[in-house]
């Protein structure tokens, strides 16, 4: 195994200059993933009429239609042709009836003829919480403060799961019309993994043109920096605008992201470094992320 200092080295590098990198030897079973991905098909293989006893709800959590989300508004002439599944921390019996702060909304197993759907997926949100843990310290220490930096905003983190399922069509850039467009994540880590290694994600250079992201080590996880991140760290660490295009000939796509962001009443403070100014004000995570779901969802733009 690598020293923790070199991971760390690699973290910061990756975090300056793309916002993007793998991880692999990360712990996670494979077995979590398979199961994951396998509940995911059975769910989005299901008919509409059964999925809408599940739509996403005013904390968040259930299902978002395909197209019922455009992440690019100023490019797309249609929603982003996906659809997912929120899945997210379980709320606490202090926190319930708090924006965002909830029970999950599960799909009934028995009417819909589902198997162990929780149960999986639990597990997985588990797996990925656990994953982000151990990810913070390396950052904290990439970015040269303590250890246990992070821990006290994290306590009772935001952390939402969210399968996806691509449909069978072909982007259309040009004619704006995409699988997912242009966006950059919102919060502090995005942890993706991606099914079979399906090709279409894409990163946004410097100049504007778009780069895709070679498929990783099998069973890595593609680990990506957000706004909030960028934000806290004075703009050190680079939240990348990035897209996906699909192609009608690779079929369906299928892919798994899970965003790690704070608790909900944390105040975010850019990290300064000696001598330098701070490029953002401070933010309230909770009206933070707020605004960027109404900007993007058509369930909450009335919120």
């Amino acid at each position: 195994a690598l020293q923790p200092s070199v991971v760390a080295t690699a973290i910061r590098h990756a975090c300056e200059s793309r916002g993007f990198f793998y991880v692999t030897n990360h712990g996670v079973p494979r077995e979590a993933v398979d199961a994951m991905f396998h509940a995911a098909r059975e769910f989005f293989s299901l008919p509409v009429h059964l999925k809408q006893t599940v739509l996403q709800d005013h904390n968040n959590r259930g299902w978002t239609p395909m197209g019922e989300e455009t992440l690019d508004p100023s490019s797309s002439k249609r929603g982003d042709s996906k659809e997912g599944y929120y899945i997210g921390r379980e709320a606490e019996e202090d926190e319930i009836g708090l924006p965002l702060r909830g029970a999950n909304n599960w799909p009934d197993e028995e009417k819909l003829g589902l198997v162990n759907w929780r149960r999986v997926m639990e597990a997985y949100h588990d797996e990925m919480s656990s994953l982000a843990r151990r990810l913070m310290p390396v950052f904290a220490e990439a970015l040269g403060l303590e250890k246990n930096f992070f821990d006290e905003h994290f306590r009772r983190p935001t952390a939402l799961l969210r399968p996806l399922h691509y449909a069978a069509s072909e982007s259309s850039p040009d004619e704006g019309v995409f699988a997912a467009g242009a966006h950059s994540d919102y919060g502090v880590l995005t942890i993706l993994a991606v099914d079979a290694e399906a090709p279409g994600l894409e990163i946004q250079e410097a100049n504007g043109s778009w780069t895709p992201v070679a498929g990783g080590t099998s069973g890595g996880f593609c680990v990506n920096i957000g706004d909030l991140c960028e934000r806290w760290t004075n703009g050190r660490f680079r939240s990348t605008v990035h897209r996906v295009v699909t192609k009608q000939c690779q079929g369906e796509r299928w892919s798994a992201a899970f965003f790690w962001e704070p608790e909900f009443d944390v105040v975010v403070t850019p990290i300064v470094r000696e001598g330098e100014k701070p490029h953002y004000e401070p933010c309230k995570y909770g009206d933070y992320i707020l605004g960027k779901y109404a900007a993007t969802h058509e369930g909450f733009k009335d919120s």
